[in-house]
């Protein structure tokens, strides 16, 4: 199918996120949003599932493409992987630029 052909979607996959409080180093990488929580990718490690139970809020601005996840405290203190980071935020980006024009239901 050509680019121009394919619905857009909001795909997260691969957005980076930082602690807001150390936005030098990634902390995690969004995969996918699932039934059962959300899937990050640990760089330098694996895939990991964080349980909706775990977490607090999500947000998705589609102004400004803002991702943002805040996580359970107890669930911060039991994950090294965190590294205390109870909030974690990206940006998302769109592979595809699409004019009003080419927006076609």
């Amino acid at each position: 199918m050509k680019m121009n052909q394919a619905r857009p979607r909001i795909d997260l996959d691969g957005v980076a996120l930082f602690d807001p409080d150390n936005p030098h180093m990634v902390v995690a990488i969004f995969r996918y949003r699932t039934t059962e929580g959300l899937l990050l990718l640990i760089p330098e490690s694996a895939d990991l599932l964080v349980p909706w139970t775990e977490i607090e809020k999500t947000v998705l601005d589609l102004r400004s493409g803002l991702v943002h996840v805040r996580f359970r405290e107890g669930y911060v203190a039991a994950q090294n992987w965190l590294r205390g980071a109870r909030e974690l935020s990206g940006t998302w980006t769109d592979r595809v630029t699409l004019a009003r024009t080419e927006a076609k239901p």
